[in-house]
C-alpha cells in the first residue's frame, strides 16, 4: 500500500495534536479554563454623536447591550435642553453616562438654553447613577478627565460656543493626557479638523485644533483613540502616524481592514455623527481622502437615509487590556453590522504579530490557572505529565512539530486565530 507523504505528515501532526489536547488538562479543563477570570474586567462602550432627542436615537441606543455610552455632542436641535435626558437616556440607567457639548449645545444655536444644556450633563456625569467613573471637571465644565476601569477619557470643546479657548483647552488635554497611566485612552469632541470629514461642509477647516499645535497629533502620541462628530455619517481611518499633514502608518498595510494595531505615535480617528439626526451626503475630495478605511454617509439615492447607527466596543476581550473589538451597528437596515474590527496595542508592530498578544495572554492565563484555578471541588489543578511512550508517538510529535514550524514560518498576518497551549513535556 503506498502513502502519499503530505497525507502521512498531516495524519502524524493531528495525531500529535489531539494526544497534547487530551492529556493536557482534566476532561473539563478546557471549559474551566475559558470560565477563569483573569486579567482585566471586559466592559461595553458605546460611541454615539448628533443622536438629537428623536424616536431613532432611542432606537440606537437600544441596538446592543453596554456598561457605558459616551455622546458625541448635539443633544438636541430645537434648543430643548431637557428632551434628551427625558426621552432618550434612560432615568433608570444602569450604565454610565459621558457626553461633550456640541455646537446645538451651546450658544451660538441655543443662547438662552446654553447653561442648562451644560447643566444637565454635568448633573448627569456627576449623579451617583454613574458609579464607575471619576471624573475630574474644568471650572467652566466644557472639559473633563474620567477614569472608566482602566480606561482614561478625556471630553473638549474646541470650537463650542461658550466654552474655554483652544489654548486652555490644549493645556488641558496636556496635563491630563501626559498624567494618565490607564491602559485605554480616549480623546473625544464634537466638531472635527480639515482633513477628517467627508465633505458635507467642504470649506471647513481645523475647527479642534485651530492654529494651534495638533490636538489630533497630541493624542495620537500618546496611543489614545481619537472620536469626534458634527458630520452626519460614520468614517473610520487607517492607523496614522501623523494628522497634521496626514501620513498612514507604514504598519497599517501589512493587516486587513478589520485589524487596527494601535501604540505611542500611531493611532485612529472615528468620525461618528449617525447617531439619529439626519444622515448627511459625502462629497467633493474629502470623500475620496486615502487615509479613509470605511466609511458610511446617507447614499447617492438616499438608501440610508434612516438607517442610523452607533459604534460598539468591548475593552479588555476576554481581559486581555490590549485588545478590544469594535462593530459599527444600525437601525433600520437590514445588514445591521456596518463595520467590524479588532484594536490592538501594539507597540512594536514591526517585530511582534498582533497574534502574538493573544498568544501571550492565553500563556499567562494558563500559567495562573495552573497555578491558582480550581477544579471546581476545591482542589488546585496541578500541570499534568504527559507520557508518550514508544517510537511511534514520538516519532508523531516529531513529523508534527515540523509541519507546526514549517506553517509557522511561512504563515502571513490574518484575522483567523486558533489559540494552543505551549505545555511543558516531562520525563
Amino acid at each position: 500500500m503506498k502513502f502519499n507523504k503530505t497525507s502521512l505528515l498531516s495524519f502524524a501532526f493531528l495525531i500529535s495534536k489531539q494526544i497534547i489536547k487530551i492529556n493536557a488538562f482534566p476532561s473539563n479543563g478546557e471549559d474551566q479554563l475559558n470560565s477563569f477570570p483573569y486579567g482585566e474586567k471586559e466592559f461595553r462602550l458605546g460611541i454615539i454623536g448628533d443622536s438629537g432627542a428623536e424616536d431613532e436615537s432611542r432606537e440606537v441606543m437600544e441596538l446592543t447591550t453596554y456598561d457605558a455610552i459616551l455622546n458625541l455632542g448635539d443633544l438636541d436641535y430645537n434648543c430643548q435642553p431637557d428632551a434628551y435626558f427625558e426621552k432618550v437616556l434612560d432615568s433608570n440607567r444602569k450604565y454610565d453616562f459621558l457626553s461633550v457639548l456640541g455646537n446645538h449645545d451651546a450658544g451660538h444655536e441655543c443662547p438662552a438654553e446654553a447653561n442648562r444644556f451644560l447643566d444637565n450633563v454635568y448633573n448627569e456625569m456627576t449623579s451617583s447613577k454613574n458609579k464607575n467613573t471619576q471624573c475630574e471637571f474644568s471650572e467652566s465644565k466644557f472639559m473633563w478627565s474620567c477614569k472608566y476601569y482602566n480606561m482614561r477619557i478625556i471630553g473638549l470643546t474646541p470650537g463650542v460656543s461658550g466654552a474655554d479657548k483652544r489654548d486652555v483647552q490644549l493645556e488641558f488635554l496636556k496635563k491630563h493626557l501626559s498624567s494618565s497611566n490607564e491602559d485605554w485612552k480616549i480623546c473625544a469632541w464634537h466638531f472635527y479638523d480639515k482633513y477628517y470629514h467627508t465633505g458635507k461642509y467642504p470649506d471647513d477647516g481645523n475647527i479642534v485644533s485651530g492654529s494651534y499645535e495638533s490636538f489630533y497629533d497630541y493624542c495620537k502620541d500618546h496611543g489614545a483613540i481619537i472620536f469626534s462628530a458634527h458630520d452626519h455619517v460614520y468614517a473610520r481611518t487607517h492607523v496614522m502616524s501623523q494628522f497634521s499633514e496626514p501620513v498612514i502608518d507604514r504598519f497599517d498595510e501589512e493587516t486587513g481592514e478589520d485589524i487596527v494595531q494601535i501604540r505611542k505615535g500611531a493611532t485612529i480617528d472615528i468620525l461618528n455623527g449617525a447617531g439619529g439626526w439626519e444622515m448627511y451626503i459625502e462629497q467633493g475630495e474629502q470623500k475620496d481622502y486615502k487615509w479613509w478605511q470605511k466609511k458610511y454617509a446617507k447614499g447617492s439615492h438616499g438608501e440610508n437615509e434612516k438607517s442610523y447607527g452607533g459604534l460598539f466596543c468591548n475593552f479588555n476581550v476576554g481581559g486581555n487590556k490590549d485588545k478590544a473589538r469594535c462593530e459599527f451597528l444600525r437601525i433600520n437596515s437590514d445588514e445591521k453590522v456596518f463595520d467590524n474590527f479588532t484594536i490592538y496595542k501594539n507597540e512594536n508592530p514591526g517585530t511582534i504579530p498582533y497574534s502574538q498578544i493573544d498568544e501571550k495572554f492565553l500563556y499567562e492565563k494558563t500559567e495562573a490557572f495552573k497555578n491558582g484555578g480550581s477544579s471546581g471541588n476545591g482542589s488546585k489543578i496541578s500541570t499534568t505529565k504527559i507520557i508518550i511512550g514508544g517510537s511511534i508517538c514520538a516519532a508523531l510529535v516529531i513529523l508534527g512539530g515540523g509541519i507546526l514550524l514549517f506553517t509557522k514560518k511561512n504563515k502571513k498576518y490574518t484575522n483567523t486565530y486558533e489559540p494552543t497551549i505551549k505545555i511543558k513535556l516531562e520525563d
